[in-house]
């Protein structure tokens, strides 16, 4: 994708439904094409069904959370970037996905008013670093 032909396409999965529709309507008014859902079934049916650039993705959900989500990601084989969202422990879940690629860790609290600007800088950096590298997802490592 051409960062300054199209807007950048995110998923928001996120089990708080106030969270989904105050971050939609903040994504929305940035100029970002976003789709929400508080169903972890539902995400994976869109993320099979539309042309997706980002996940921006909750890490505490009562039935799967953000990082057994993540798992199942990339046990379907979607490579699709990832962006957690938490207002838990942000050092604690960087650690917890070390072991996976994620663009980066954003507190709920710190980075919402800057969410729109950080997701686009993450995500034209992934793509920079995939241009770069060749690689199928040059996303940076949490834990940097």
């Amino acid at each position: 994708m051409d960062t300054t032909d199209q807007p950048l396409r995110v998923l928001y999965i996120d089990d708080d439904e106030m969270a989904l529709t105050i971050t939609q309507i903040q994504l929305m008014r940035a100029g970002i094409d976003v789709e929400v859902t508080s169903d972890a079934l539902e995400a994976v049916g869109i993320m099979a069904s539309q042309g997706l650039d980002l996940i921006l993705l909750d890490s505490v959900m009562p039935t799967i959370d953000g990082v057994e989500f993540l798992q199942l990601m990339r046990s379907l084989q979607i490579e699709l970037p990832v962006v957690f969202l938490t207002g838990h422990g942000v050092e604690e879940l960087r650690a917890a996905v070390r072991e996976f690629t994620v663009l980066d860790v954003l507190d709920k609290r710190a980075d919402r008013m800057e969410l729109p600007h950080r997701l686009q800088g993450l995500y034209k950096t992934h793509m920079d670093q995939e241009i770069k590298t060749g690689s199928a997802l040059g996303g940076l490592h949490a834990a940097s």
